[in-house]
């Protein structure tokens, strides 16, 4: 009887398993048509089994289910009882281009006119009642970045992989959801592209040309658009090196927002036949560029600059000797200071500048195969560590000459070369416009940004000259705020757009007369975060009100070194080795905050140095800084000084890092070398700034540790150029004692009480 039952329950399984399973033919993905009659049949089926096993359907799906499935009436109810905030979608409501898509499939089932000819009326009829702000966004939400690439190959990964077998509901459901995105915009996105420049040439004037700089008779290409009828306005300029398809898309933006849109390209870029000479120029290209606008009919003689990186760097650039009499305001954001972050930071020259230059020198627009080819890069870097070979050798390895890095890397102090590209010293004096200089916490350029806005306010510091710094990465203080940053879910008040929205707030109050950006309630303005609030200070000073010093005791818990707020008794050291011929492992790896939290970290690499767990919350406020008492072997290194919070959950949450030339410690500009085996201060305070409450509970970890990975140059210590240097002069392994005199400097921030 037993046995029996078993038999019975086996065959109740089988039986409930086979009734969910699904089957679709599997025609070629050639054949579009017979695709598309399967993903419909699944479609049909998925939603009959879904409802007659009383299956929930999360309603984002509902309505991808019932497109496919050729419900389009229901699909638009499902659509418009899901929508919530228009704002998140660019302005336009959500998931409006899916409900276009079935009203366009309603419209050719009673016409008869074919799906092509309803889309596009139905599509051209949206955009005729969209206002040019939300008429010019309609191509972030209407099109791909790709071309429907990155769609293609995930349904087409998917459907090879289940199509034609047995599926149970939840590999249908990924079929169906790939397909869906594939389905819509490969249908869709070629008629949106051709209805959307309709409506750019009907709204705008968009035009291309060639001008001449009065100053050495350089070419530099400039598209201009601005509204079709409209009076002298004032203009938007963006300069930058980075000449593609979006070029015009960035003028347009400009021009939607009530401004003449302008975007110049360097020399040598699209239609210039100049030399493509990356950093060089700008300085009096751009004033050129702003000169011209200036004479320029439709101008009202008011520019304002904005753009990021490259970008950022243009706008300070044209400053240099003098700022042109139109030009009203800058918004620089994430700006990139030759020799100051890149492609050096504190006189360590990084790896990833390299890749960057035959991206923008190979053609007069973009190498984008060249950009994005990791294999590539990673094979160059991790060769060239495994190898040994001096860090000028690079080009070599890759078989490509780069008189570009050659000639970056054959000025390793900060000297005449590259102060030249940029405003130096007094030069910041007379720069007396309005600006908003924006950058993130994980900005990799953030350096460079706050070194254009310590020098502003150092040579002028009666400038106005606002800052807006929060949790964004390199894109992110450029354009806008992700939700998930590396790892890390931004809080809710920290969600920015600063391209499309902050930029043309704080362009309509200085060109146009009207209020300040909310946000912008004070000079320095950021968010903390964890507490889901901004802050506001007059100064980057005022940011921390309570620093407090931290001291490295020889004493250990738990297998560490503890980090103190009593200065030791004894001044005994901790040693550290760097071995330099050893290429099977390396130093310093984990500097890089990706992800930003991590479940555990290499504690044997470096020293280690941990505070009890803290008894009350503390606010950092600002950059960590310290001088560390060393003594080497060698006659100079590169320090690297990482600091992390682990949590009372065991994470660790990498809030800022550091890494430089000992021999530059008092300088960029002049290199001072060590004496081996004598006592030394390096100072360091060029760190990342931070503004993060951090828990009771929490501890706070140094990590010091000297630096050799494939990611940057490898100082072996001689004393002559590094870039020169190579495994053959490695020696002895660097010996670095660390004393305990060393401290720790904390921004912290303590509320009134």
């Amino acid at each position: 009887m037993k046995k029996l039952f078993e038999l019975l329950f086996v065959a109740l399984i089988n039986l409930t398993v086979t009734g969910q399973e699904l089957n679709i033919d599997k025609p070629a993905l050639s054949d579009t048509a017979a695709v598309a009659l399967e993903m419909q049949d699944l479609a049909k089926e998925f939603l009959k089994r879904s409802q007659a096993q009383d299956l929930d359907i999360e309603p984002y799906h509902q309505y991808q289910f019932e497109i496919l499935a050729g419900q389009y009436e229901a699909s638009i109810k499902t659509i418009q009882l899901l929508r919530v905030d228009a704002n998140l979608n660019y302005g336009h409501p959500q998931y409006m281009p899916f409900e276009l898509f079935s009203r366009a499939k309603i419209e050719e089932s009673v016409s008869g006119k074919g799906f092509n000819a309803s889309y596009g009326q139905v599509f051209q009829n949206y955009l005729e009642a969209c206002n040019d702000e939300l008429a010019h966004s309609a191509h972030i939400v209407f099109t791909t970045y790709d071309d429907v690439a990155q769609f293609t190959r995930s349904f087409e990964s998917n459907y090879n992989e289940l199509a034609g077998k047995p599926m149970d509901l939840e590999q249908a459901r990924t079929l169906l959801t790939s397909y869906f995105l594939y389905h819509v915009y490969s249908l869709t996105e070629p008629m949106a592209k051709e209805a959307l420049k309709q409506q750019e040439n009907k709204r705008y004037v968009i035009k291309e040309e060639l001008i001449i700089s009065p100053r050495d008779g350089a070419e530099l290409s400039v598209i201009t658009a601005r509204k079709r009828g409209a009076t002298p306005m004032p203009a938007v300029l963006d300069f930058t090196i980075y000449a593609n398809e979006g070029n015009t898309n960035h003028a347009l933006l400009a021009a939607s927002k009530g401004y003449a849109g302008v975007v110049a390209t360097s020399r040598g870029k699209r239609l210039s036949k100049d030399p493509i000479e990356p950093y060089k120029h700008e300085y009096k290209d751009v004033y050129a560029v702003i000169d011209w606008i200036s004479q320029q009919p439709w101008n009202n003689g008011k520019v304002g600059m904005y753009g990021g990186s490259y970008n950022g760097f243009t706008q300070w650039a044209s400053m240099k000797e003098k700022v042109h009499p139109a030009l009203k305001t800058i918004i620089p954001s994430v700006s990139v200071a030759p020799g100051i972050d890149a492609p050096m930071e504190n006189n360590v020259f990084y790896n990833f500048p390299y890749k960057w230059i035959p991206y923008v020198t190979n053609n007069k627009f973009l190498d984008k195969a060249a950009n994005f080819d990791f294999e590539r890069w990673n094979r160059l870097q991790n060769t060239w560590f495994e190898s040994g070979r001096a860090f000028r050798d690079m080009d070599q390895i890759d078989g490509t000459p780069s008189p570009v890095f050659q000639e970056w890397i054959s000025h390793p102090s900060y000297d005449g070369y590259w102060q030249g590209m940029i405003p130096y010293k007094e030069e910041f004096a007379h720069i007396d416009i309005p600006v908003l200089t924006t950058t993130g916490y994980y900005d990799d350029g953030q350096r460079g940004a706050m070194y254009y806005y310590l020098e502003h306010l150092k040579y002028n510091p009666d400038a106005e000259h606002y800052l807006l710094i929060g949790p964004y990465d390199h894109l992110g203080a450029q354009l806008s705020s992700t939700a998930n940053l590396r790892g890390y879910q931004i809080d809710e008040v920290a969600h920015l757009n600063i391209r499309r929205d902050l930029a043309y707030q704080w362009f309509d109050h200085i060109l146009k007369g009207k209020a300040k950006p909310e946000l912008l309630k004070d000079k320095v303005n950021f968010q903390v975060m964890g507490t889901n609030t901004w802050m506001h200070k007059p100064s980057l000073a005022a940011m921390n009100n309570d620093p407090q010093t931290f001291y490295l005791s020889t004493e250990k818990s738990e297998g560490h070194y503890n980090l103190v707020k009593e200065k030791p008794d004894s001044n005994d050291g901790f040693q550290l080795q760097v071995d330099f011929a050893d290429r099977k492992n390396s130093n310093n790896t984990q500097y890089f905050p990706w992800p930003i939290i991590r479940d555990s970290l290499d504690l044997s690499d470096g020293l280690v140095f941990m505070t009890a767990a803290l008894e009350e919350e503390m606010i950092l406020n600002g950059s960590f800084s310290g001088e560390l008492q060393v003594e080497i072997n060698k006659k100079d290194f590169d320090l690297s000084v990482n600091l992390y919070e682990l949590t009372p959950e065991g994470k660790y949450f990498h809030l800022s890092w550091y890494i430089g030339r000992a021999s530059y410690a008092k300088g960029r500009e002049k290199r001072v070398l060590l004496n081996p085996n004598e006592p030394r201060t390096i100072r360091f305070d060029n760190t990342r700034i931070i503004s993060k409450k951090i828990p009771a509970g929490s501890k706070i970890v140094i990590v010091v540790n000297g630096n050799k990975n494939p990611h940057g140059q490898i100082n072996y210590g001689t004393g002559g150029d590094v870039s020169l240097e190579s495994i053959k002069d490695a020696t002895a392994p660097l010996r670095i004692k660390v004393y305990a005199s060393s401290t720790i400097e904390l921004p912290v921030y303590t509320a009134p009480k």
